[in-house]
C-alpha cells in the first residue's frame, strides 16, 4: 500500500508497519556492478535525468577519480539511470530543483530536508565519512531502503 505523508512523498508500510520512502527501481547488473564497485549504486530515483546525464558526461572526472567506463557499459548504464530517474520516480520534484543540473544527492532538496536533523558535525564522524555514506546509517540503501525508523547513526 503505497501512501502520502506530510511532504507529499510517497512511503509504503514495512513488514514493520513503518512508513518508508519507496526509492526500489530496477536494477542494471553493469550499473550494480560498475557504479557499486567503489561506492553504493544510488538509487536512480535521487536525481532528474539531466544530472544523471550530467555526470555521466564528466566520469574521468568523478567526484576525484577516474570512473571511465567503456562505451557500451557507460551507454548502458546512462540509459538505465536517465530512464530510472526521479523524472519517472513517485517523488515529486521541486519545479526549481527539477531546472537545475545537480549531481550532489546530498545538495538536493529532499536530502537536505529529509536530514534537517542532522548535525553537521554528525556527518563529520570518522564512523560515518560524509552525507554520501548512505550506508553508515541506512543499512538498507544499496536495496533502496531508507525506512526512518530503521536508522541507526553510528558513534
Amino acid at each position: 500500500t503505497v501512501h502520502a505523508d506530510d511532504d507529499h512523498e510517497e512511503h509504503f508500510k514495512s513488514k514493520h508497519g513503518h512508513h518508508q520512502y519507496n526509492t526500489a527501481a530496477p536494477v542494471n547488473a553493469t550499473w550494480k556492478t560498475e557504479c557499486g564497485s567503489c561506492h553504493m549504486a544510488y538509487p536512480p530515483g535521487m536525481l532528474p535525468g539531466k544530472s544523471w546525464n550530467a555526470l555521466m558526461d564528466n566520469l574521468p572526472r568523478h567526484f576525484g577519480s577516474n570512473a571511465s567506463l567503456d562505451k557500451k557499459s557507460e551507454q548502458e548504464i546512462r540509459q538505465f539511470l536517465v530512464y530510472a530517474s526521479a523524472d519517472r520516480d513517485t517523488r515529486p520534484l521541486r519545479p526549481a530543483e527539477a531546472a537545475k543540473t545537480n549531481i550532489r544527492i546530498t545538495r538536493t532538496g529532499w536530502f537536505l530536508h529529509k536530514h534537517d536533523e542532522v548535525s553537521p558535525a554528525v556527518f563529520r564522524r570518522k564512523s560515518i565519512g560524509s552525507p554520501a555514506n548512505c550506508m553508515a546509517c541506512h543499512s538498507g540503501a544499496d536495496k533502496g531502503n531508507y525506512d526512518e525508523h530503521a536508522v541507526r547513526i553510528p558513534r
